[in-house]
C-alpha cells in the first residue's frame, strides 16, 4: 500500500514537470535557478520566508495567524494549508504539497525530525536545509536562504541588521555586569494557567538570557527538556519557591486574571507590576514558534527589566524593525497597539 502510494505521487511530480536535477551539493543547496514557488516544511522557516519573498510562498505549516492582516501581504493569506514537519508528530498532507508544484523544499532543525524531512528527496524537488534554533543562527541562515531565492541583496540587509541586534544585547549585557547590576529572575507563563513553562537552556525560552536575565525553571539534565519541544508543568508551590522578579506570557488569559487571583498576589513580580504580556503581531514575538522575532523580543524585554540601564525607544525601534523586515510603514499608534499586545 505505501509502495502504490508513493508511485503515485512520483508519477504526479513526473507528470506536472517536477523531476528536475538540481546542481546541489548537500553543504551548500547550489539551485540551478532561482524558484518561484518554495515549500518551507517549518513554521520557522516559513515566516522568514515571508520577510524574504511572500510571493513565492506555495502553503502554509497551519493557518496564517489572522493576527498579520495588514502585515503580510493579503495574497498569502488565500495559500493552502499544507502542514509541515515540526513539533511532535505534525506530517504535511503529501498531496497538498505535490499539487502546489514546489520548485524548492526548505526545512530547518528545529524541533523537527530530520530523517522524516529526508523523505521529502524522494520526490525529486530539491531539498535545502538551514540552521534556525538560536538567534545567533539567523544571519548566516537569511543570507544563504537569500541566494537560494535569488534574493541576496535584501537577505544580507536583513542578515547586517540581524548581526547588529545581536551584537548590540551583547553589549547591553556587558554593560549591566560593569554596573554591578544584579540578574533579574524572570518566569515564563504559559497556558491560560500560567503552570507551563519552558526550562533554562530551550530555545522557546532563549529570549530571557538574551535579554540579560535567568530563567527561573532549571530542568534536571535527564529531563531532555532543555533544548527543542520543551513546555513543561510545574506546581505552584515551585513558583512560589523560585518568587520570580518579572513574569512574561504570551497567553491573554493568564494575563488577564493574574492580577486579580488572589494566589498569585504572594508572588513579588506580580505585587511589583512586573508581569509582561509579550506582544503577539504579527505572530508570537517569544516562541510557538522561536523565529527572528527573538530579536525584537529580547530588546523589548530588557528595557521592560531595566529601564533605568538600557536605552531603548520601544516606538521608535519597532517601527524600524516593522519597515525593514515587513515592508509595512507603521503609525507610532499602530506600534503603541502592538507593543500593549493586541492586534491592529
Amino acid at each position: 500500500m505505501i509502495f502504490r502510494y508513493k508511485t503515485y505521487l512520483i508519477g504526479l511530480l513526473g507528470a506536472m514537470g517536477l523531476f528536475i536535477n538540481p546542481v546541489a551539493k548537500s553543504a551548500d543547496c547550489f539551485l540551478k535557478n532561482a524558484p518561484q514557488t518554495v515549500y518551507t516544511a517549518t513554521p520557522v522557516a516559513t515566516y522568514l520566508l515571508m520577510v524574504l519573498a511572500p510571493e513565492k510562498l506555495a502553503g502554509w505549516n497551519f493557518p496564517a495567524p489572522p493576527q498579520a492582516k495588514g502585515i503580510f501581504p493579503d495574497s498569502s493569506f488565500s495559500k493552502p494549508v499544507i502542514g509541515g514537519w515540526f513539533g511532535q508528530g505534525r506530517t504535511p498532507n503529501m498531496e497538498n504539497l505535490v499539487a502546489t508544484k514546489p520548485q524548492l523544499i526548505v526545512n530547518s532543525g528545529t524541533t523537527v525530525n530530520l530523517e522524516k524531512q529526508a523523505s521529502l528527496k524522494q520526490f525529486g524537488i530539491p531539498v535545502c536545509s538551514l540552521k534556525l534554533d538560536r538567534l545567533e543562527d539567523y544571519p548566516t541562515a537569511i543570507r544563504q536562504f537569500g541566494v537560494w531565492l535569488g534574493k541576496p541583496q535584501r537577505a544580507n540587509t536583513l542578515a547586517d541588521y540581524t548581526q547588529k541586534q545581536i551584537k548590540w544585547l551583547s553589549a547591553q549585557k556587558h554593560k549591566l555586569r560593569t554596573n554591578n547590576v544584579p540578574m533579574k529572575t524572570v518566569y515564563y507563563a504559559e497556558t491560560p494557567s500560567g503552570l507551563a513553562t519552558e526550562c533554562r537552556g530551550s530555545i522557546h525560552s532563549e529570549v530571557i538570557p538574551l535579554s540579560g536575565a535567568i530563567n527561573s525553571h532549571l530542568c534536571p539534565a535527564s529531563s531532555g527538556k532543555q533544548n527543542r519541544f520543551g513546555r513543561v508543568n510545574i506546581n505552584f508551590e515551585q513558583l512560589l519557591a523560585y518568587n520570580p522578579d518579572a513574569i512574561i506570557t504570551q497567553d491573554v488569559t493568564f494575563y488577564r486574571q493574574v492580577y486579580v487571583d488572589a494566589k498569585w498576589q504572594a508572588l513579588k513580580a506580580v505585587k511589583n507590576k512586573q508581569v509582561f504580556l509579550v506582544p503577539q503581531t504579527p505572530f508570537r514575538w517569544i516562541d510557538r514558534p522561536p523565529s527572528f522575532m527573538r530579536m525584537i523580543a529580547a530588546p523589548w524585554l530588557m528595557h521592560k527589566l531595566y529601564p533605568d540601564q538600557i536605552q531603548w525607544n520601544d516606538i521608535r525601534q519597532t517601527k524600524e524593525f516593522f519597515h525593514l523586515f515587513f515592508q509595512v510603514s507603521l503609525t507610532d499608534e499602530q506600534v503603541q497597539t502592538i507593543l500593549n499586545g493586541k492586534t491592529l
